[in-house]
């Protein structure tokens, strides 16, 4: 089972105090958890990064 599979990586959505929708992003490790708080737009920006490191795979196969 991988890290992802077994809890050491999850995404919630939640409202800001403003009322702005925000993701929190977990990574669970030996060393503890990390917490990344995430506007829509940063979100956005790492899925473009993430489709753009799957072509590159695919590509080098």
């Amino acid at each position: 089972m991988s890290w992802m599979d077994d809890g050491g990586f999850d995404m919630q959505t939640f409202p800001a105090q403003d009322g702005r929708p925000m993701a929190r992003m977990v990574f669970c490790t030996s060393t503890g958890q990390t917490y990344f708080t995430l506007t829509k737009t940063e979100v956005q920006r790492i899925r473009r990064e993430c489709n753009r490191i799957l072509k590159e795979m695919e590509a080098s196969k």
